[in-house]
């Protein structure tokens, strides 16, 4: 006979399993990050803007949550994954000045021509200044946050050709995250219907 306290304990078991699972994926997919040879690579920079200004357990929760499937996204396509939490804007500087950085994933608030770093706005101004010089990245340029036109360049297609750049089409909350983490932003990338595979 099921009585409440037999619901609760399955339920429980339940989510003690999915946590050890889900660990132990964390754990393979960091093991195989580590093996792979290709010194190019896809930056995760995920902003301490979360909720308000700044929310410092949005960033690792949001690690934790994605770690073994966004890992295992740059891996299956030959390229290191690595992951800054609670990114700065000379954070995305770097990876915009280095070669080896070939694609991006910005997780945080923002616009299609903004990202809210920890401490600042990436603007199209910002990302104009940084790409004088510099060529298009070859990878994918996946943004994840709200998908609002303000009329400005998409900061996206400033770092990348126009059609390896991906982002929502619509404001979005944590089921969008969360579905993106969980099946290797085949959400976001459904949008476009297209999807683009880097080559090394």
């Amino acid at each position: 006979m099921l009585t409440k306290s037999n619901i609760r304990l399955f339920f429980r078991y339940i989510a003690l399993y999915s946590l050890i699972i889900h660990v132990s994926l964390g754990i393979i997919a960091g093991v195989r990050n580590h093996l792979v040879e290709n010194t190019a690579y896809g930056v995760i920079l995920i902003s301490g803007q979360a909720f308000t200004k700044y929310d410092y357990w949005a960033s690792p929760l949001a690690w934790f949550g994605a770690y073994p499937y966004w890992t295992c996204y740059f891996n299956n396509r030959g390229l290191k994954a690595r992951w800054v939490l609670n990114a700065k804007g000379l954070d995305f500087e770097k990876a915009i000045k280095d070669e080896k950085c070939v694609s991006m994933v910005l997780v945080g608030h923002g616009s299609f021509s903004l990202w809210a770093a920890t401490d600042t706005d990436i603007t199209p101004d910002e990302v104009t200044q940084l790409m004088k010089g510099r060529k298009k990245k070859s990878g994918e340029w996946l943004q994840l946050t709200c998908g609002v036109d303000e009329g400005l360049p998409k900061i996206g297609e400033l770092v990348m050709e126009k059609d390896r750049v991906y982002t929502y089409d619509e404001s979005i909350n944590a089921y969008y995250l969360a579905t993106d983490a969980l099946f290797g932003f085949k959400y976001i990338k459904s949008l476009k219907h297209k999807e683009f595979k880097y080559k090394s």
